[in-house]
């Protein structure tokens, strides 16, 4: 049978694993929050691309409007961010897989 100092060090050591596990499930809600957030405002500036380009057409001031309401200026900013967006997804995923990975051969 095990002691009392071999028991409650197993209790710590999973009450250690089992605060880590809820510490990364929180990571990993917050990071794919983040990224839903991401997209879900490049999807909006998708969708109001043909409005906002439509409107800026019909002004009579457009002229001393802002150059990103310009036709090829407004593109490029969709996919500055859409690339933006994309990339701190990937790089969110490639922490993710690394974490778990080093949590992996920890455990071993």
């Amino acid at each position: 049978m095990r002691g009392i100092d071999e028991r409650m060090r197993e209790i710590k050591r999973r009450k250690e694993i089992y605060q880590e596990m809820k510490a990364l499930r929180r990571k990993i809600v917050a990071d794919a929050s983040a990224c839903a957030a991401g997209a879900a405002l490049m999807i909006a500036a998708i969708c109001f691309l043909p409005r906002i380009l439509e409107a800026s057409r019909q002004t009579p001031i457009r002229q001393y409007g802002s150059m990103i309401l310009e036709a090829p200026a407004i593109g490029y900013a969709v996919v500055a961010l859409s690339a933006f967006i994309l990339g701190a997804a990937f790089a969110l995923l490639c922490r993710h897989w690394r974490q778990r990975r080093q949590r992996e051969r920890d455990l071993e």
